[in-house]
């Protein structure tokens, strides 16, 4: 896995992502691994920005490495 945050979408904003509902799935270099619900994304990363300066500033609770994950969609199911 890379040393540099990725991003694995074709969001390049937090208020995409959220406006299209999908679910936001956070992986550590180290394998540690946590999902975010659409509707917690925005309050999580304190609004709307570029994807990859707020998942820059990422710690990870595991490992307590800064800028070592990649992000990816978790798409939700439309009923």
């Amino acid at each position: 896995m890379s040393s540099r945050p990725t991003n694995d979408t074709s969001y390049q904003t937090l208020g995409e992502w959220a406006a299209d509902r999908a679910d936001m799935r956070i992986v550590c270099a180290c394998g540690r691994t946590i999902n975010f619900p659409a509707e917690r994304i925005l309050e999580r990363f304190k609004g709307d920005g570029d994807i990859a300066a707020k998942m820059i500033r990422l710690r990870c609770r595991g490992c307590g490495r800064r800028g070592h994950a990649s992000v990816s969609a978790i798409p939700a199911l439309r009923r």
